[in-house]
C-alpha cells in the first residue's frame, strides 16, 4: 500500500481542500499528518484512523554522563540479513510486548514481522540504522528486549535520531531494563553528536509516562489514516 506525508502530497492546500483531494485522488493510500484539523477532515470524509500518536523529543545537548549498564542482560547486534533463523529468536519477545489489545499490536505473521524489521535495518523506512540499535539477551541467552534507533534525513523537526521501535518482554516489567536501554541509546547518540532524540508513542500507551520521566517532552501529535 503506498504511503506518504500528506503535507508533501498536497503542499499549501487548505485542510478542507486537502482532505477532499486525498479522498478523491488517493484511494488505497495510507497518509500521515501532524495537522489535527486535517486529520479530522479526512476522518469525516471517510478515512479510517490507523494510529494516533504523540511525538516526543529529548534534548541530548547536556552532559552525557556514564553509559547505563544493562547487566545482567547482554546487548547483541541486530541481525543485518533476511535469514529467518537469525530473526526467529527475536520475534517472541517482540510479539509478547504488543499482544492483542495493546495500542501498538500488529496482527502480522512471522514473515511480515521480519520484513518490518528489515525495513528499519536497511534504512528504507526511517533512515540509516544507528549503532545503538541492539537486541538484549537474558543470562540464559534468550532475547528479551530490543531497540531500533534510526537517523532520519528529513529536515527539522522530523529529521535526526528517532527511536523507531523499543520493546521488552512483559515478564520483565519493573526491571528497569527499558529505561536503561533508552539511557544507553541516548548516551551513544550524544557521544556521536546527535542533538536530540525523537519518538512517537501511540495514544493510550502507558509508556508515554515512562518517556516523560526520562526527559522527553511533547512536540506535536501525528495521525495516520487509510483512504478507502
Amino acid at each position: 500500500m503506498p504511503k506518504a506525508d500528506l503535507a508533501s502530497v498536497c503542499p499549501g492546500r487548505a485542510a478542507d481542500d486537502a482532505a477532499a483531494a486525498a479522498i478523491t485522488d488517493l484511494a488505497g493510500w495510507r497518509l500521515s499528518t501532524g495537522d489535527d484539523t486535517l486529520a479530522e477532515g479526512l476522518v469525516a470524509a471517510g478515512a479510517q484512523v490507523e494510529r494516533r500518536a504523540h511525538v516526543l523529543r529529548r534534548d541530548l545537548s547536556g552532559p552525557a554522563g556514564d553509559e547505563p549498564s544493562l547487566a545482567p542482560f547482554t546487548p547483541r547486534p541486530v541481525p543485518l540479513d533476511r535469514d529467518r533463523l537469525a530473526w526467529e529468536p527475536i520475534l517472541p519477545s517482540w510479539h509478547a510486548a504488543f499482544p492483542p489489545g495493546h495500542p501498538d499490536h500488529l496482527a502480522i505473521d512471522e514473515e511480515q514481522s521480519i520484513e518490518f524489521f528489515m525495513r528499519l535495518v536497511d534504512g528504507s523506512d526511517m533512515g540509516v540504522l544507528h549503532r545503538s540499535a541492539c537486541v538484549v539477551a537474558d543470562p540464559s541467552g534468550h532475547v528479551v528486549a530490543g531497540i531500533m534507533v534510526n537517523i532520519r534525513p528529513d529536515p527539522p523537526p522530523w529529521g535526526g535520531a528517532w527511536i523507531a521501535d523499543i520493546w521488552r518482554d512483559p515478564s520483565l516489567h519493573g526491571s528497569g531494563l527499558g529505561s536503561r536501554l533508552m539511557g544507553r541509546a541516548m548516551h551513544q547518540l550524544a557521544q556521536d553528536g546527535l542533538p536530540s532524540l525523537t519518538l512517537a508513542v501511540t495514544h493510550g500507551n502507558d509508556a508515554a509516562l515512562a518517556y516523560e520521566r526520562l526527559g522527553f517532552r511533547a512536540v506535536t501529535n501525528w495521525t495516520t489514516v487509510r483512504i478507502p
